[in-house]
């Protein structure tokens, strides 16, 4: 990764005004694990293309990584301020709301993953799994069962549901 990284900077250098080589040094830097280089790159191509919503997601993808919630929050909403139907982006908030304990706010986020996508096996465990932490154990089961319908042997979404069947077993 380290000869594409040192290309693409070098194409910079004839031309900074690239967007499309900023952003690719940006995913280069992140397939890298830099991430503070990959959020600066993503920063440069964004100031000379805010419109570009996969990139604004990309880079709130990066710092969900890193967990700076905050400004991930911020590059996913720009993302949807740009594409409202970016479903990626709508799932990533609903993970970090559920990461964050914001499980309200997981839920809807996750109900517009499903509204964009109703076959997204991610939005139903999130949804599944933020009505498991407000106690809402029927809606969860529902939830994590549309979402094991699409992927079986998701392991994790078999936990929750787990959790959420014995939860109503104890009532």
């Amino acid at each position: 990764m380290t000869k594409e990284i040192e290309f693409l900077k070098n194409i910079l250098k004839k031309d900074n005004a690239n967007s499309a080589i900023w952003i690719k040094l940006g995913y280069a830097y992140f397939q890298n694990e830099e991430f503070s280089n990959a959020i600066k790159a993503y920063l440069e191509g964004l100031k000379l293309d805010p419109k570009n919503a996969i990139s604004w997601h990309n880079l709130g993808y990066i710092y969900y990584e890193i967990e700076d919630y905050e400004k991930a929050i911020s590059a996913l909403n720009k993302a949807l301020e740009v594409n409202p139907n970016l479903a990626i982006s709508w799932r990533e908030l609903s993970s970090i709301y559920l990461d964050t304990d914001e499980f309200n706010k997981s839920i809807e986020a996750s109900k517009k993953v499903l509204d964009i996508d109703p076959k997204d096996e991610c939005g139903w465990t999130n949804l599944g799994s933020a009505y498991y932490n407000i106690k809402k154990y029927d809606d969860a089961i529902l939830a994590l069962r549309k979402a094991l319908e699409i992927i079986p042997g998701l392991n994790f979404t078999k936990e929750i549901l787990d959790l959420a069947e014995n939860a109503i077993k104890k009532k």
